[in-house]
């Protein structure tokens, strides 16, 4: 029998991509005291929140070596193509190799070709998703000695932010990732982030799926790029496109004065914000937006004596099209 030579695997399977962010009482002058405190939260999300289902419990999580003797070495991005790359421990008598691919949990597989060599580069792959690539060895006469499969995993195009919060006084800023559905991998994340204030780059990797804290200043916006990153024995293979996110702390307010029906509040300056937004909770009603303001201070007038009104200041910065805004933190204000 020739021996064919297996020299480039192609492969455009017809399938779905299972693709699967404390004020204490002051006195003023006047013989009207205002009080301004903050509001006890279990923490608040930023305005930017992704959908997206929860992770299984019992998800699984590849790749993973479904036998002996045969692993993925690789995953990249070349040339606008997913790629895996995979090989394999020799079989005694064996001539040469036919390979065979199909989706996770399939039972569809479609040969390749044949090669003598005992590794692969499979390419035109859907990102973010999980094959299995079976090798089947044969010997001289032509007959199957030995069948291996392994589960691969390509890379993602880019991730989503489920939800995003501000998740310390200090310094931590929690991002909870949409996780994608189970057979498919992310052993962790790259992180790029950037304030505002000095456009120094931080580069930090995080070996978890679902969540992960940056070390966030106040004051500042920054900007997250988010790479997804799949862990090959020692290699990281990562995601070639970042996932681009906008944060900043919450902004903290401090009383600046008050009269009998008004009163006073500041804040500090929020480097890379393009404005503040004020949100007023009058008694008996909602929060509304009473005023969007390039500057620090805001009045609150028409108050009344031994009522307790709410208050939340929130920075804006566009940016990619989007308009961002910071986390926020909700205060009591009274005048007695």
């Amino acid at each position: 029998m020739k021996m064919k030579r297996f020299h480039k695997l192609l492969v455009s399977i017809g399938l779905s991509a299972a693709l699967t962010f404390g004020m204490t009482s002051a006195a003023f002058a006047d013989t009207t005291t205002a009080t301004l405190q903050p509001v006890e939260t279990s923490g608040n999300t930023d305005s930017r929140v992704t959908s997206g289902d929860a992770p299984a419990a019992s998800a699984a999580y590849y790749p993973s070596y479904s036998n002996s003797g045969i692993r993925q070495t690789d995953a990249l991005y070349q040339n606008n193509s997913y790629k895996i790359k995979v090989q394999w421990d020799a079989v005694s008598r064996a001539e040469k190799y036919a390979v065979s691919i199909s989706h996770y949990g399939k039972n569809s597989f479609k040969l390749m070709g044949y090669t003598p060599r005992r590794f692969v580069t499979i390419k035109n792959l859907l990102p973010g998703t999980v094959y299995t690539l079976k090798v089947t060895a044969i010997n001289s006469s032509g007959k199957a000695i030995s069948t291996r499969t392994v589960d691969c995993t390509t890379l993602y195009k880019t991730v989503s932010v489920r939800s995003s919060w501000s998740s310390n006084a200090a310094t931590g800023y929690t991002f909870n990732m949409t996780v994608p559905q189970a057979a498919n991998s992310i052993s962790g994340y790259k992180v790029v982030y950037e304030s505002s204030a000095n456009h120094k780059k931080v580069t930090k990797l995080f070996n978890t799926r679902y969540s992960f804290t940056l070390p966030l200043a106040r004051n500042s916006f920054y900007k997250v790029s988010i790479y997804p990153y799949i862990q090959l024995n020692n290699k990281r293979c990562v995601s070639p496109t970042p996932t681009n996110y906008i944060v900043s702390k919450e902004i903290i307010l401090a009383k600046a004065g008050n009269t009998r029906n008004t009163m006073t509040v500041r804040w500090n300056k929020v480097s890379g914000a393009d404005s503040y937004s004020i949100y007023i909770k009058a008694p008996g009603s909602s929060f509304k937006k009473v005023k969007t303001t390039g500057k620090t201070t805001y009045t609150l007038t028409n108050m009344s004596l031994n009522k307790q009104y709410q208050i939340r200041v929130v920075a804006n910065k566009k940016l990619y099209g989007k308009q961002w805004r910071s986390a926020f933190k909700t205060y009591n204000m009274s005048l007695s």
